[in-house]
């Protein structure tokens, strides 16, 4: 017969333990059966004015013992439990305040564990299953070893008063901690512009809030039962790349499968030659990922406290990441459909077939051979696939047409540059990128269009995109004219340096043709 059976069945004692305290007992129950858990919470406050807190495995009830900030009482904790076991979370719990009684509860019980259990600190021990009336002794007795652990820790009204102010400034300090903590999750979080960024910065806070020199973050795949390491710092394994968590022993593995965290102390730390954490990242209740920290720094200890730090990290940036990957995928599905537009419009004309692809790829390898940011890389990526996409606005009879235009309508196709901006910048997830499409027909001296603006005044990277536009189109057939050889189209464009073009950056442009590293495009 199992506990929750036993607590219908049996008939409780009668009078209120709690009522031998001054105030109502405080006390934690931790077991990963919920049956249990709530069996024992009817049963306690049918008892007595017990004030019942409920956790489903040792970590939850550690975190709950933290946000408590004291004042517990007792602790009913199972033995077996998946990530932490009833003997190891009394150790800590001891640790933590010597004066909370702790009873342990098996269905399997053996010398051995009854020993352990007495050393981690255990008042008392109840085999399963029980009745109500054993639990109640155990209750009467925690409540007699309560009274005597109170009584010996305030001898006195100076000690009691003492304790009070020592215990206020403790919990002071410790809010204060969680709040700088916070502030910096939240603060460096907000800053993150893509979940590339994102993972990067949780590793790296990671390391940072809990002083170690090993960080790792995966995500999962649940259909493939794969964990994907997706951003590290320190020692790193190849062989962490992609895990099947199925399978693996590891325990970052394990915590894919349970989503329990895991702390290993480098005394047990299973081969890893150092002490570690890993824990689980919940999107909507479903682990989207797993977090892990080890190789902490001399003097460091990785203990519970490490544990609720990685947990107030995750906790803040699964929302985080839940809006960045809303985002790029609302963007990644607007970006493929200009494309497409873009595309379907070059398809119409044989002369500037697969134009747009061939512009964003020189202007990324002019970009690069600049040094440039991996963010400005992003940007020319997504600014010159779609520097056309105004030609949408042109009738087909002007933007086709075989023979030179007229100066009407060249007015008119020197519009596409604006109506591109108005396009991309009405869909209001863009900033930069409507204003490199504006302006990448404008020219060093003042003398382009729409605007005419001069120098440095240009965008940096809309002056980039114009070099790789003219170069595409001095090399591809046109309908007036025939596509001309790439070195001549070099030698026009550093015959235009410091007039139609930025000087500086038409030597980058040279310097990455004749490195070849626009041979490939």
């Amino acid at each position: 017969m199992t506990i929750a059976q036993s607590a219908i069945t049996q008939q409780g004692p009668n009078g209120l333990i709690g009522s031998r305290l001054d105030t109502p007992l405080k006390l934690l129950i931790v077991d990963d059966e919920e049956l249990v858990r709530e069996t024992l919470k009817e049963y306690l406050l049918a008892l007595g004015p017990y004030e019942i807190h409920l956790a489903e495995n040792a970590f939850e009830g550690l975190n709950t013992i933290h946000r408590l900030g004291g004042g517990l009482d007792g602790v009913l904790v199972d033995i077996n439990m998946p990530g932490m076991d009833g003997i190891e979370f009394v150790k800590r719990v001891k640790k933590k305040d010597r004066s909370i009684v702790a009873i342990i509860i098996t269905g399997y019980p053996s010398k051995e564990k009854v020993i352990q259990a007495m050393r981690a600190g255990a008042s008392d021990f109840l085999a399963k299953p029980f009745n109500l009336d054993q639990l109640s002794v155990s209750l009467e007795r925690l409540v007699s070893e309560r009274l005597v652990l109170k009584e010996n820790v305030y001898l006195s009204e100076e000690v009691k008063v003492k304790k009070a102010l020592e215990e206020t400034n403790r919990r002071l300090e410790q809010k204060i901690r969680e709040q700088a903590i916070l502030f910096t999750i939240s603060e460096t979080l907000n800053k993150t512009k893509s979940t590339k960024e994102l993972y990067d910065a949780l590793v790296e806070l990671a390391c940072t809030l809990t002083q170690t020199e090993q960080g790792l973050f995966w995500v999962i795949n649940p259909d493939q039962d794969a964990m994907m390491l997706m951003a590290h710092k320190g020692p790193y394994d190849p062989q962490l790349e992609t895990i099947n968590y199925a399978d693996s022993p590891l325990p970052y593995a394990k915590v894919a499968k349970d989503g329990i965290p895991t702390l290993i102390p480098a005394a047990d730390s299973s081969g890893l030659d150092a002490s570690l954490i890993a824990i689980p990242l919940f999107i909507k209740q479903n682990i989207f990922g797993v977090l892990a920290v080890s190789w902490p720094k001399p003097g460091v200890l990785l203990e519970d406290d490490a544990v609720f730090i990685l947990h107030l990290l995750t906790e803040r940036a699964s929302l985080t990441i839940e809006n960045l990957l809303l985002y790029e995928s609302v963007s990644y599905n607007l970006y493929s459909t200009l494309t497409a537009l873009v595309s379907t419009l070059e398809a119409k004309d044989s002369y500037t077939k697969a134009h747009s692809q061939r512009v964003t790829a020189i202007s990324i390898k002019i970009a690069e051979e600049a040094r440039s940011k991996d963010e400005e890389l992003e940007i020319l990526q997504f600014a010159g696939s779609l520097h056309d996409i105004g030609k949408i606005g042109i009738r087909d009879e002007i933007l086709m047409k075989p023979g030179r235009l007229t100066n009407r309508e060249y007015e008119i196709i020197k519009t596409h540059s604006v109506i591109g901006e108005k396009i991309v910048k009405k869909l209001g997830l863009l900033s930069v990128e409507p204003l490199i499409i504006r302006h990448h027909h404008e020219r060093w001296d003042g003398k382009g269009y729409p605007d005419g603006l001069r120098g440095t005044d240009i965008p940096y990277l809309a002056r980039i995109l114009a070099i790789a536009d003219t170069f595409d189109a001095i090399t591809t057939n046109r309908p007036y004219r025939p596509a001309r050889d790439p070195d001549e189209a070099v030698a026009e464009i550093v015959k235009n340096a410091g007039t139609q073009f930025d000087p500086d950056l038409v030597e980058v442009f040279l310097r990455a043709y004749k490195n070849k590293r626009l041979d490939a495009i």
